[in-house]
Parts: structure tokens; C-alpha cells; sequence
């Protein structure tokens, strides 16, 4: 009985849900179409072609972009690129050698714990089996 309730309590639910969604949907249909084209400020660029644009043209100018300028800044770009490159290669080999090292150091500590354990153990088991 409480899944019956359940399902139609959560098809009221996305019923509801739609028809509101549907009602606002109708409700503001018109009217956002209206208020976009309200709210644009429209410019008249009619004035800018009046013959005085020639002078304009004229008299502007123009920086020379240099391939040379461009050239030079790519290969510098370049080389800083595999410095960066070496540099990094190198801080990951270290990296690599220092792991490397530490996990020995740890697998070594681990055995000598396993040892030591293991010893104390055998001792606990031969005190107990003397004393019987």
C-alpha cells in the first residue's frame, strides 16, 4: 500500500511540476519576444559614410610587423621550451632516483621488523612449550 501511495504521490508531483512548467512557458511566450527587441539600443551608422572616410584613410598608420622580430622571438620561445623541457626531465629523474631509494630503505625496515617479530615469537612459543 505505501508504494501505491508513494508512485501517485510522485506522479502528482512531475504532473504538477509540468503543468506549472507549461502554464509560465504560455504565460511569457509573448512577452519576452517583444522585450528583447525593446531593450537594443539600435545605431544609426549611416553618418560614417559621408566622403570624409578618404581622409581618414589616409592618414592612418601602420606599424610593419617584422618577420625577423617574429623569427627571433620563436626561437627564443624554442629554447626556453627545451630548457624547460631538460630541466624537467632532469627534477623527474631525481624524483624517480629518491623514490627509488626510499622504497628500498622501507622494504629493508619492513624485513628487519619481520625478523625481529618473528624471533620474538619463537621465543614466546619455546618459553611456554618449557614450561609444560
Amino acid at each position: 500500500m505505501a508504494k501505491k501511495f508513494g508512485k501517485l504521490l510522485m506522479f502528482t508531483a512531475v504532473a504538477g511540476a509540468v503543468a506549472a512548467g507549461a502554464y509560465y512557458y504560455f504565460q511569457n511566450k509573448d512577452a519576452s519576444c517583444c522585450d528583447d527587441l525593446d531593450d537594443d539600443d539600435f545605431d544609426d551608422f549611416g553618418d560614417d559614410l559621408d566622403g570624409g572616410s578618404d581622409i581618414k584613410d589616409s592618414m592612418r598608420n601602420y606599424v610593419d610587423l617584422g618577420a625577423e622580430k617574429a623569427t627571433d622571438a620563436a626561437d627564443a620561445i624554442g629554447e626556453a621550451a627545451q630548457t624547460a623541457a631538460d630541466t624537467l626531465g632532469d627534477a623527474a629523474q631525481t624524483a624517480a632516483d629518491t623514490a627509488k631509494d626510499t622504497a628500498h630503505a622501507a622494504v629493508e625496515a619492513v624485513n628487519e621488523a619481520a625478523k625481529t617479530a618473528e624471533s620474538k615469537v619463537e621465543e614466546f612459543f619455546d618459553d611456554s612449550d618449557s614450561a609444560l
